[in-house]
């Protein structure tokens, strides 16, 4: 009965949707986009969270019951997600270009930049990037704009 009522709830409310990414807070984290709300569960397709499989599909798909989602602490992703991208570079050489390719490989994998910065550590230094992606993405978007980055270190 509070499974229905929760299913009831998500439809009038509109916040839980389908093609909606959440993450439900619990101990092991649940993240995954809605596929569908139904009268006594939701279906996710589980997508991974943090360091392990950061953004990706896993190819699961979890039926959650809607009691469970009222009942624990739920954080809803707008369309559009902020990111963080970040290289380590060990020669100095690279140190003037290293912003304008960071911005250019986040650009190219079609993403909007929000932010690009170096941090100089003791012996190498930090290329900080920040960038908007859709939550639609099934790669691992950092891989794909860190892969063109350092390619076009060596074009350099």
């Amino acid at each position: 009965m509070a499974s229905i009522i929760a299913g009831m709830i998500f439809r009038k409310v509109k916040h839980i949707k389908p093609n909606t990414r959440i993450k439900v807070l619990t101990n092991p984290v649940i993240k995954g986009d809605i596929v569908n709300i139904g009268l006594v569960r939701t279906t996710l397709r589980e997508v991974g969270d943090g360091e392990r499989l950061p953004s990706v599909y896993t190819g699961r798909i979890l039926k959650i019951p809607n009691f469970f989602l009222f009942n624990n602490p739920v954080v809803v992703y707008s369309d559009i997600i902020t990111d963080e991208v970040v290289a380590y570079i060990e020669n100095d050489k690279f140190k003037p270009k290293c912003v304008e390719l960071m911005r250019k490989a986040i650009e190219e994998e079609g993403h909007k930049v929000v932010e690009v910065g170096v941090y100089q550590k003791e012996k190498f230094f930090i290329v900080h990037g920040i960038f908007e992606s859709s939550i639609c993405e099934m790669v691992d978007v950092r891989s794909k704009i860190l892969l063109r980055f350092y390619k076009k270190m060596l074009e350099d």
